[in-house]
């Protein structure tokens, strides 16, 4: 083997060459501005960061793609990875904190040097986006594409977002993965036993001592639980109508409200399993990885909302360099239609009290 050429620390990291690529359109144009540098070195920064999430995600991605049981899954790696992926959003986050010490006034001066650029352009974020499993409209959103003609690598980076929309998403690996629990048609069964049981005592308690606000949390449980007992209906109330003060869409007559979901009522299922059996030995990692997803989900809501005090903070109620509402268009990110994993989030609304959850993991034993 041929001895390794010797290197610097400077040229391994390529430093010259990395720290020559923050230019200020400021200083370009005669009128140097403090700001702008640091403005850029956090953009920069988080774009470096993005490249590297995307490493992690593509091996997470490539572990999913490869099993083929569930308990061939490599859960101790892609749970390494994802902390590291919790690692690198809360970087970006404190990264882009950053920018709070700027004065709105700083960026008002260099601001008008960015348009028709914006954060929205994103090629990695995006990816990013698309990955995890976010149902996104980039291809429709004109304003969007607009910005992306000044790109050089415009029909490149199109490409590479319309290619990866067309793979398996992360969320899909895990609807998968989960939907092969094992021992999930005993856990049904049993599961919508213990429900059955848990509605008819609580039933029988407010026969025997009526209260509207039992009343209320009662009908509240029957509807949220219709999907899985199926032919358990509320009562009429047994306390006296107009004692009883419940919202339209809790009253036994009305249909069950509609919610969102996105994953299938196998994989829902099957993640109420695990958080029921967290502390049994075979279901500690898958629930340590459910955990993990729902803070990288908390986490991107971290930087949205960040990014939207921010971008309020420094430019009001203007409307963005790229064309979008500002402010007004980042408070909308923010919100269950941008959680990847909101049926993880509602699990907690499926889970029994202490007696009941006791008695179903006896069962399961």
């Amino acid at each position: 083997m041929s001895e390794l050429p010797k290197v610097s620390y400077s040229g391994y990291l390529y430093l010259d060459e990395i720290l020559e690529l923050q230019k200020p359109k400021g200083t370009e144009h005669g009128t140097p501005i403090h700001e702008e540098h640091m403005f850029i070195v956090v953009h920069q920064g988080n774009e470096i960061w993005f490249k590297q999430l995307l490493i992690e995600l593509d091996s997470i991605m490539k572990m999913f793609s490869k099993y083929d049981v569930w308990e061939n899954l490599d859960l101790a790696a892609i749970i390494s990875r994802l902390e590291c992926i919790l690692r690198i959003l809360r970087i970006v986050v404190e990264h882009t904190a950053m920018l709070d010490a700027m004065p709105p006034g700083a960026f008002m001066e260099f601001r008008d040097y960015l348009e028709p650029a914006s954060g929205a352009d994103s090629h990695q974020f995006r990816l990013i986006e698309i990955i995890l499993g976010l149902k996104t409209s980039f291809m429709k959103d004109k304003k969007y594409l607009e910005t992306l003609k000044n790109d050089k690598k415009f029909v490149e980076k199109c490409k590479k977002l319309e290619d990866t929309a067309e793979k398996t998403t992360l969320l899909q690996y895990v609807e998968k993965w989960l939907e092969s629990t094992p021992g999930l048609k005993k856990f049904r069964e049993k599961y919508r036993e213990v429900v059955k049981s848990m509605l008819a005592e609580n039933e029988k308690k407010i026969q025997q001592e009526p209260d509207s606000k039992k009343q209320l949390r009662y009908n509240n449980r029957c509807q949220i639980f219709q999907w899985i007992t199926q032919d358990v209906v509320p009562p009429q109330d047994v306390v006296p109508p107009q004692e009883v003060k419940q919202p339209s869409n809790l009253n036994p007559k009305v249909p069950p409200k509609i919610v969102t979901t996105t994953l299938s009522e196998d994989a829902r299922l099957a993640a109420i399993y695990i958080n029921h059996c967290r502390n049994q030995l075979k279901f500690q990692l898958p629930f340590k990885l459910l955990s993990l997803l729902i803070d990288m989900d908390c986490l991107m809501m971290t930087w949205r909302n960040s990014h939207s005090l921010l971008v309020q903070r420094q430019i009001g109620t203007l409307s963005g360099t790229g064309g979008s509402t500002g402010h007004s268009y980042l408070i909308s990110t923010i919100g269950d239609k941008f959680k990847v994993f909101l049926d993880l989030f509602n699990v907690a609304t499926y889970l029994l009290p202490f007696k009941y959850a006791q008695q179903l993991r006896k069962e399961m034993e």
